[in-house]
Parts: structure tokens; C-alpha cells; sequence
């Protein structure tokens, strides 16, 4: 594998970690934005088929969100074992 190929690889898999690690922050932000300002979906804060609506809603984007972090994760694990397996290959061509 060349080098220009194994630093865009290097490079790919540092740009998903950090996207990753947005992603959970951006996820833990929303989150106690939410605590803070609705409290427990049981709280007096706000009730009724509104809350409802927003619950249901907010927690579909948290998974959607947790989502998108999986896949970045999933495809970073594939770019490190097309790496690995390209340096071995390179390796035995030697």
C-alpha cells in the first residue's frame, strides 16, 4: 500500500473518531438541554399530548443521532482492516 494511500487512510479514521465523538457530545448536549428544561417526562414543567409529541419525537432523533455515530464507527472499523489487510499484502508482495 503506498504511503499517500496509508495516510489518507490514517486521516479517514482520525476524521470519523472525531465525527464520532461530535456526535455523543452534540447527543449528552441535547440530552441535558432537555433535562434542563423540561425536567422528567413525568415533571409539571409540561404535559399533554404535546410533551408527548416532542418525547417521542426527541428520542427518535437521539437514535437516529446514536445511529450516525454507529455507522462512522462501523465504517472506521472497515477502513482499519482494509489498511491492515493492504500492509500485509504489501508486505508479502515484498
Amino acid at each position: 500500500m503506498s504511503r499517500e494511500l496509508m495516510l489518507a487512510a490514517d486521516d479517514l479514521q482520525r476524521k470519523l473518531s472525531q465525527l464520532v465523538a461530535k456526535l455523543e457530545t452534540l447527543s449528552r448536549l441535547r440530552a441535558s438541554q432537555r433535562n434542563a428544561l423540561l425536567g422528567t417526562p413525568h415533571s409539571d414543567n409540561w404535559t399533554g399530548a404535546k410533551r408527548n409529541q416532542f418525547e417521542g419525537e426527541f428520542a427518535r432523533q437521539q437514535a437516529a443521532l446514536g445511529g450516525i455515530a454507529d455507522a462512522a464507527r462501523r465504517f472506521q472499523s472497515q477502513v482499519s482492516k482494509a489498511a491492515a489487510q493492504a500492509a500485509l499484502d504489501a508486505k508479502k508482495e515484498k
